[in-house]
């Protein structure tokens, strides 16, 4: 049996692919969400994918893969991270954190607008899947960023309506900073606002 060996990212001590956090350092030893990664220098985002590869090898649960990527999300490898987060889908009942992050991998940068349908089909089946988990805000704010960049420009008639989702969205607690840190997380400009 080849025991796998793994560094702590941020202070370089030796871990297990079973702990969550240094025993020396305190900090997280896998990223949890895309905010935790998205000001991280592009090095220290390295150490996490070498960190939350090596775990997955040897423990392969949903939250290395989880990690994974997250950390392909922020590099932007948008195929390595939609199939890490549905290795992190699978047997996954209670976090709907994989189903949320393939959406937005699957968007792949751009606008709704300028994804085929296959593609826009996918992204809702994965927020579904995540608003059946947890309702958030969030989710219902991507579906009606889907619903009014893709159906309503193309005239295509999809319910439910775009408006009706924004207003799911907002009456679940939606801020100005959850629309600022989704654009920011998807690369596309913000071109609603809430005030």
């Amino acid at each position: 049996m080849e025991v796998t060996s793994i560094k702590c990212p941020n202070c370089g001590a030796g871990i297990t692919p079973q702990m969550r956090a240094c025993e020396w350092c305190g900090e997280d030893v896998l990223v949890k969400s895309f905010k935790s990664v998205a000001s991280m220098p592009l090095p220290q985002v390295n150490k996490y994918m070498v960190a939350s590869q090596a775990a997955t090898e040897a423990a392969g649960d949903t939250d290395t893969n989880l990690s994974v990527g997250l950390c392909f999300l922020k590099l932007r490898k948008y195929e390595q991270a939609v199939a890490a987060f549905e290795r992190a889908q699978q047997d996954n009942f209670d976090n709907a954190a994989p189903f949320f992050y393939a959406a937005v991998a699957r968007l792949a940068g751009r606008k709704p607008f300028l994804c085929k349908r296959v593609e826009i089909d996918k992204m809702e089946e994965d927020l579904n899947g995540a608003l059946m988990i947890a309702p958030e805000a969030i989710h219902y704010y991507f579906l009606s960023y889907i619903g009014r960049d893709f159906f309503k420009r193309k005239f295509i008639k999809h319910e439910p309506a775009w408006e009706t989702l924004m207003e799911e969205a907002v009456s679940n607690g939606l801020s100005p900073a959850d629309v600022e840190e989704f654009h920011a997380m998807t690369g596309t400009p913000i071109d609603i606002s809430l005030d």
